[in-house]
């Protein structure tokens, strides 16, 4: 149902079926669940409907039906990449998974224009998916194997439509009503937070009329009720993704080193972790830097491994046993900011970076846990 990034299937567990305009394509393997639930709810509405037809080969045809509505699905998230290109928005993939399918659009929609017209691409071949569907009956006989099929792509069709423009995140409606704030707003975080709060509402709608709809006697399939809370589920959690990366970028404009810059010690590799530790509680320092006999820094003491030392053990132990070798991603200038900051720690993931003035000279450490409670702690 998204449009770009929810929970994501494993990379290593996904079955590649092609590419579209070099956008590689998968199935995930939660897609055989959902196939195996179309299966068994609508089997029996299959055999109803075709005259002459054997309880095994309703099991068959409406596992075809799974197939071609998958495939529908898929038609429905190469409408947003397609539209995404054009626009100059990169694709890494596209992936059919349990409730859905996503096209995970690489960084940010620039303009809200932009936003709308990729949104609306995948409703729009749904649509048109629907309409060929409708227009394919008109040529074949009624209660045969091919009208059933065709029925049942148009009404599928129809409610993935209609369903994906409901006006929530993560849903592509959602998307819409966010460019549409962002539009009037100048602010896509505004857009963000209005559109997530629609999808929390419309993720208790969901789930709440599916277990009304069963408890109430409705001629509604078990597989069905079960679809709608799983379906709900996946937009709260969706439109919760989405609130969290909307604080994210209120935060990390105010995110920068020098804020989060922690005073260093330099050190020599031989000296014992216990006169390490009373220098630095001395100096009032959180970071320790090992350097070389020409005070050139080498290494950087990872404090989890520092702490971990027993006691009786630490004059014993050297600093350069618990400091990690400096790499080149490893050393920050100290005026790195926002995005900036985010892309260099991603780079070279690490505990603790060496931090630098423009001139080169030693300015002091980052630790990456203050930059993650930065991040997600309780806003200023």
């Amino acid at each position: 149902m998204s449009m770009n990034r929810p929970p994501r299937p494993a990379g290593d567990r996904l079955l590649p079926v092609g590419s579209f305009r070099g956008v590689p394509l998968y199935f995930a393997p939660s897609w055989v669940l959902i196939a195996t639930l179309i299966t068994i709810t609508y089997n029996g509405i299959i055999y109803q409907l075709v005259d002459g037809l054997s309880r095994p080969l309703s099991y068959l045809y409406a596992f075809v039906f799974a197939v071609l509505l998958a495939l529908c699905v898929l038609a429905h998230k190469l409408g947003h990449t397609a539209i995404s290109l054009v626009l100059g928005q990169p694709v890494n993939r596209v992936v059919i998974f349990l409730l859905g399918g996503v096209s995970e659009i690489e960084g940010e929609i620039r303009r809200p224009r932009d936003e709308v017209l990729i949104a609306l691409a995948g409703p729009f071949v749904s649509l048109a998916l629907a309409g060929l569907a409708w227009l394919g009956l008109a040529f074949v006989p009624d209660a045969t194997v091919l009208s059933v099929l065709l029925a049942l792509l148009v009404w599928s069709n129809l409610v993935v439509a209609l369903f994906n423009l409901l006006p929530g995140l993560p849903l592509d409606g959602g998307r819409a009503l966010r460019a549409g704030v962002w539009g009037a707003t100048r602010s896509r975080l505004t857009g963000t937070r209005v559109a997530a709060w629609a999808g929390r509402v419309l993720a208790v709608l969901v789930a709440g009329s599916a277990v009304l709809l069963d408890v109430g006697g409705f001629n509604w399939s078990i597989g069905t009720g079960i679809f709608g809370l799983l379906l709900g589920a996946f937009i709260w959690i969706g439109a919760t993704q989405s609130l969290r990366v909307a604080e994210l970028e209120q935060r990390l404009p105010h995110l920068s080193v020098r804020r989060l810059l922690r005073p260093g010690l330099l050190v020599h590799s031989d000296l014992p972790v216990s006169e390490a530790i009373r220098r630095a509680g001395e100096a009032r320092v959180r970071g320790i830097v090992v350097v070389d006999s020409s005070d050139r820094p080498q290494a950087i003491v990872d404090e989890a491994r520092i702490a971990a030392v027993p006691l009786e053990q630490r004059p014993w132990v050297r600093v350069a046993d618990v400091a990690r070798p400096l790499e080149a991603g490893m050393v920050l200038g100290i005026n790195l900011v926002g995005d900036e900051l985010l892309t260099a720690l991603r780079t070279t993931p690490a505990n603790e970076y060496l931090v630098v003035n423009p001139d080169g000279s030693f300015a002091g450490v980052l630790a990456s846990k203050d930059l993650v409670a930065q991040l997600t702690g309780p806003a200023a």
